[in-house]
Formats: structure tokens, C-alpha cells, sequence
């Protein structure tokens, strides 16, 4: 199962960022392999909202419904991703960094049924987007 783990300093408050990344419906503005992003959840975002992402993997549209699962704001949440042939486990943690965000972002790809047969392959794809999402994210956060 590949994990990635990758960091990125924001210059926004704690509050700010974590609110945003919360929201994640907000992932298709800055991850370049999620075309689709929506609450599929009422109420306030916390442990049990849910969204349904649609992401580009290597040119098929694959959905993902994503459900937050832990939450400690602003210091930090955890939210599960699964589809029939994936589960991917997302904690991102945020600390003051001089006037930004230190944001840690690891994730957990679990493949299942006949994808894991895969699963030892794919950790350079994991490693090369997590890079692509970690990017958009500093440039759309700043």
C-alpha cells in the first residue's frame, strides 16, 4: 500500500487553511487530478460530512465518495475515500509556521479486489500527483 506524506507552508492563518481544506469540495480548485468536487452533506463540516469527487486517473474518471471521518479544528482532520477498487486514507495536519501554515499531508492508497494486484506499481504515480496536488495548493492558497 503506498504512502505518501508531503508538506507545504501557506502564508494564511491556521483557521483559514484548515477551514478551506475541510471544505473539500474545494479540492477540484487546487488539485489538478480532481475534476469534480461536491457536498453531497448538509450541516456543518465535521466527522460524517461527505463529498463526491471525480478524479482524472490516467484518463479515466474515476469516482471517489470522500467522508471525514476525524476532526480537530484547526490543528487537524482525517477523511476515508473509497470506491470498489480503492480506499485512500487523507490526514492533514496544520501548525503555525512564522506568519503561515505548516500543512503535513499523508495519504494511505489502499487498492482492493483485482487492483491490488497493482498496488506495488503505483506508488510513483501516488508520489507524482500528490506533488501536482501540493503544488496547486500553494499556488491557489499562496
Amino acid at each position: 500500500m503506498p504512502v505518501v506524506n508531503k508538506t507545504v507552508t501557506i502564508s494564511r492563518p491556521p483557521e483559514e487553511v484548515f477551514d478551506y481544506l475541510a471544505a473539500f469540495e474545494t479540492t477540484a480548485e487546487w488539485d489538478p487530478g480532481i475534476v469534480e468536487a461536491t457536498r453531497t452533506s448538509d450541516g456543518p463540516i465535521g466527522v460524517g460530512s461527505t463529498f463526491d469527487l471525480v478524479s482524472d486517473f490516467r484518463g479515466r474518471k474515476v469516482p471517489v465518495t470522500y467522508e471525514i471521518t476525524e476532526y480537530e479544528r484547526p490543528s487537524r482532520f482525517v477523511i476515508v475515500g473509497t470506491n470498489p477498487r480503492f480506499t485512500g486514507i487523507d490526514e492533514i495536519r496544520f501548525s503555525p509556521d512564522g506568519d503561515g501554515t505548516r500543512v503535513d499531508y499523508t495519504a494511505d492508497f489502499r487498492m482492493q479486489g483485482f487492483a491490488k494486484l497493482f498496488e506495488p506499481f503505483m506508488g510513483g504515480m501516488f508520489e507524482k500527483l500528490s506533488v501536482e496536488a501540493m503544488e496547486g495548493l500553494k499556488e491557489t492558497l499562496g
